[in-house]
């Protein structure tokens, strides 16, 4: 079975980071893969100043604000359309969005 993990941690800095990190590439040897934050945490590793891994990630967070003001300009009588446009983003990207989120479709999480 495959594994996809998501974060690495680095033997000789004692740092945990999220793959895709922007700091230096530790040597192959010095990584060792986990599966959660805590993990890392609990065998001596501190999270990364560079890329958080103990923060929300930020297209986590981008989604969440964006379905939340999506919503409420569709309670307000908006339509997906208009909510998409006033957010700058496509209202197919909008609707993908608020799936993601709700699993309901802008209309119905409204």
């Amino acid at each position: 079975m495959a594994h996809s993990f998501t974060l690495y941690a680095v033997r000789t800095t004692r740092i945990v980071c999220r793959v895709g990190c922007a700091s230096r590439r530790p040597r192959p040897e010095n990584i060792v893969w986990v599966d959660t934050l805590d993990e890392a945490l609990a065998q001596g590793y501190r999270p990364c100043r560079r890329c958080r891994p103990d923060a929300e990630h930020p297209q986590e967070d981008f989604r969440r604000r964006t379905v939340e003001a999506a919503l409420g300009m569709i309670r307000l009588g908006r339509t997906v359309e208009e909510a998409a446009a006033a957010l700058h983003i496509s209202d197919r990207h909008l609707r993908r969005l608020v799936r993601q989120e709700t699993g309901r479709s802008p209309r119905e999480a409204a």
